[in-house]
């Protein structure tokens, strides 16, 4: 079964900056699906927890330039 985790992320400007999220997130092993919004500051992921770990992910987006409240 799939976790579910919503992170605010701040620094994403355009579609863009959705699209560079998204494309490395999903490049992580056990990450199932993205969805990220710029206006709303929001990033979704779908993911295998016995697989990879929010932190993980964080960091990931974390690496990228933007910020992830926690």
């Amino acid at each position: 079964m799939a976790d579910t985790l919503q992170l605010k992320v701040s620094g994403m400007t355009c579609g863009g900056c959705e699209s560079a999220v998204t494309r490395t997130l999903q490049r992580v092993d056990g990450v199932e699906e993205v969805t990220a919004s710029h206006s709303a500051g929001l990033v979704g992921i779908r993911f295998d927890a016995t697989k990879v770990t929010p932190a993980v992910l964080k960091e990931k987006i974390e690496s990228l330039g933007y910020d992830v409240a926690p």
